[in-house]
């Protein structure tokens, strides 16, 4: 290495040491303000971002409000990065609302985590501090959390609960996270479907049974069945048809969708209407709706009656 670039890279280290001292290279836990320009979003080691979607605008205004007020009150919680950043791993609202309330600095819990450890520690500080979650949120975090237990060595089929208790890693999971392990395993199908379609699960435009039973066909598959029904203005599937199109056992096709998305034929009735004002020339004005079609009716049968015997 030369010895300039040698040089710079200690001057590098010791301005940093110089203005935040031994932060973030301790492998304790350590409590510290630090700067917002200094702070990343979270990612993993493939460049994802979190699952979790960040506050609707008036969300986070009532936030940073309340920061302008109160300050934050609960620290986020950061990991070093080693190039004199740190990673959010807990906080990404309350950063952004800092950011709104004018703030400079934010307190900061700094802990050295890998990157399972960080995975686990952002999908339960997010279910415990959220009140509501969407479908989409809940199966992208089941799913990071998951497979961070896996990644961390835990076998799938015996891992120890608090209890003492083998429990398979969803349902230590579904412990944690007040579900079934069932309800666990179909948020984590909805992973694969495509975007347009988990965002109508979102919207609740999109029933989430038979959402899951989508998430089997193949991508080619689900977008077909997104253009049918954006182009022939078709109601998502409901569970019985989903479960049609998942069991059809051949590529679907258009007219496939088409034939098992729209409901059969209802035999047309006709209504034969006659204007009350055409009835009134043979009933006093005062006469009620009710009896002149009591009237009417038995004129009919009288007349049916009288045709019948002619025709004998």
């Amino acid at each position: 290495m030369p010895l300039t670039e040698r040089r710079n890279q200690a001057r590098g280290a010791n301005e940093w040491a110089d203005t935040f001292g031994s932060i973030g290279a301790a492998a304790s836990m350590q409590l510290t303000q630090l700067p917002l320009n200094i702070l990343d979003p979270w990612q993993d080691e493939t460049g994802s971002r979190q699952p979790f979607k960040p506050y609707p605008p008036d969300k986070l205004q009532e936030l940073a409000e309340n920061i302008r007020k109160n300050g934050v009150i609960e620290a986020i919680c950061v990991r070093p990065t080693g190039n004199g950043r740190f990673q959010i791993i807990a906080g990404h609202n309350r950063v952004a609302a800092a950011k709104l309330a004018g703030l400079a600095t934010i307190p900061a819990v700094v802990r050295q985590m890998d990157d399972d450890e960080a995975a686990l520690r952002l999908v339960d500080s997010n279910l415990q501090h959220r009140e509501t979650l969407l479908p989409s949120e809940k199966a992208f975090a089941y799913k990071m959390r998951l497979d961070a237990m896996k990644r961390q060595g835990k076998r799938t089929d015996l891992t120890s609960s608090p209890m003492g208790t083998k429990l398979r890693s969803d349902e230590e999971l579904a412990e944690a996270a007040g579900e079934s392990r069932n309800q666990i395993q179909r948020y984590i199908r909805l992973t694969y479907l495509i975007p347009a379609l988990l965002d109508m699960v979102d919207r609740k435009k999109f029933g989430f049974r038979p959402a899951v039973e989508i998430s089997y066909l193949s991508p080619e598959e689900q977008e077909l069945l997104y253009q049918v029904l954006v182009e022939h203005g078709l109601k998502p599937p409901n569970l019985r048809t989903a479960n049609a199109l998942r069991r059809w056992g051949k590529p679907l096709s258009e007219e496939t969708i088409c034939v098992l998305l729209l409901p059969p034929d209802e035999e047309k009735k006709e209504n034969v209407k006659i204007s009350a004002n055409r009835l009134r020339d043979f009933f006093p004005p005062s006469t009620p709706a009710d009896t002149m079609e009591q009237i009417i009716l038995d004129a009919l049968a009288a007349y049916m009656g009288r045709e019948k015997e002619n025709d004998v």
